[in-house]
């Protein structure tokens, strides 16, 4: 029988789906005086393992301690993904199937076991790492109202979320509250970002400064786009009218505001100040700043700001008449450049069909909020204009089917890419020209 990567990711992916639902349907997921709805378990299950963030019930109010235990575990089994939790529970019994070392081996350009397995057992020490020490620094701010073991599972609940990019709080108006505590936005702003880098660049850059190694090309564009989005996102809406420069809470709090709604409006979903303020023009830059997600690898979903340069690259190439697509000096393959732009093409087209049929699903909403809302679930950011708690049966079931979409629909497009092997024929058509423009 033929192995399909692709059916193994979505039969990882839904059989999680399936087993958080069936958990948080248990009536110990609920907190007392909540009714059960099978669509809202099927909901919450979906956004936390495609670690989107959207939530139809508030987490902390509805479900109990056991059943956000059940959500943190679905959002740290998602975020790592179907790859990295199948290897390292393949290495610590020692055995690992040819077919998945090929796949792992094709994603992280490694061409040895030994290799691969060197960097799943760095990025597992990394990610363990850093978590701990988010979880760290977030206890210590929420001792200052909580108690010592409420606040270290607050700690660790936000440490995971921030790190696998998933936003999802126990607090009913996310991070809010904590809006004048640079501690804590700061804390969490890095951790979107590392693990927005993906586990390939983190272990590249650790390596870079210790062993003095030269980054990966892969490395240097991640990089470099993830600090000029972070850049043109903070410089929009630190200008903005909303919670820029003019607030009368002063600088400080726009500067700090500004750069982690930046992040959270790309990737994680967390947010310091109400959507609601937002006009709609914010509201179309938030869209275009959510379609751009991180790092390939990563914890994150979106088109992968490495897709974006590719194709930035290649339509800069055409417009000079270059006959190469150069980045930093390097010369990008062909292949590479056709998979970019037909993920970038992809993505465009999901998102329009996927908006356009929500909007005519839920026709009593705006619009523009209802595209927001299909755009934030597609690319698994999850903030919210306060849609989705309020759609149709209808509209919930949609949403979920463009979160599995965003986070699994990509992915296997990707994986049938890399691992389909192409019959040539030896037959050549002759050649023709249309017109375009």
């Amino acid at each position: 029988m033929n192995y399909s990567p692709v059916k193994t990711v979505f039969l990882f992916f839904l059989g999680l789906i399936a087993a958080g639902t069936a958990l948080l349907a248990l009536p110990a997921s609920r907190n007392p005086g909540f009714d059960f709805s099978f669509i809202n378990a099927l909901f919450t299950s979906t956004s936390a393992v495609c670690v989107t963030g959207l939530t139809v019930v508030p987490a902390g109010e509805f479900y109990s301690f056991f059943g956000q235990i059940i959500i943190l575990l679905l959002i740290q089994l998602g975020g790592l993904g179907y790859m990295f939790v199948s290897t390292v529970v393949a290495l610590l019994i020692g055995k690992m199937a040819l077919k998945d070392r090929r796949i792992l081996q094709e994603i992280f350009d490694i061409s040895s076991f030994s290799g691969l397995k060197k960097l799943i057992l760095k990025a597992l020490f990394f990610v363990l790492c850093i978590e701990i020490a988010g979880a760290i620094v977030l206890t210590g701010v929420f001792m200052k109202e909580y108690s010592f073991f409420e606040s270290v599972y607050l700690g660790i609940f936000h440490s995971v979320s921030a790190f696998c990019n998933a936003g999802i709080t126990p607090f009913a108006n996310s991070l809010e509250s904590y809006s004048s505590s640079p501690v804590l936005l700061y804390t969490i702003t890095v951790m979107i970002v590392l693990g927005g880098l993906g586990f390939f660049v983190i272990v590249d850059m650790y390596d870079h400064f210790k062993n003095k190694t030269q980054l990966s090309l892969h490395s240097k564009v991640v990089l470099l786009m993830m600090a000029g989005i972070i850049v043109a996102g903070f410089l929009f809406f630190f200008f903005s009218q909303e919670f820029g420069f003019k607030s009368s809470r002063g600088i400080g709090y726009a500067v700090n505001n500004s750069l982690f709604q930046a992040m959270g409006a790309r990737t994680s979903g967390f947010s310091s100040v109400p959507t609601a303020v937002f006009n709609e023009f914010t509201e179309i830059i938030f869209i275009f700043l959510m379609m751009i997600g991180a790092a390939p690898g990563s914890t994150a979903g979106g088109l992968k700001v490495t897709t974006l340069a590719l194709v930035f690259v290649f339509v800069i190439s055409v417009l000079r008449a270059e006959e190469d697509t150069v980045l930093f000096k390097r010369r990008i393959p062909e292949d590479l450049i056709k998979k970019a732009v037909v993920i970038f093409v992809i993505t465009i087209i999901a998102i329009s069909v996927l908006s356009a049929a929500l909007v005519l699903l839920e026709p009593d909403k705006k619009s523009i909020n209802v595209i927001f809302e299909t755009v934030s679930a597609f690319c698994t950011v999850g903030l919210s204009m306060g849609v989705t708690p309020g759609l149709s049966a209808a509209g919930k079931f949609f949403v979920i089917m463009a979160m599995l979409t965003g986070r699994l629909g990509i992915l296997a497009l990707l994986i049938t890419m890399l691992t389909s092997v192409t019959k040539h024929k030896n037959i050549k058509y002759p050649e023709s020209r249309i017109l375009v423009g």
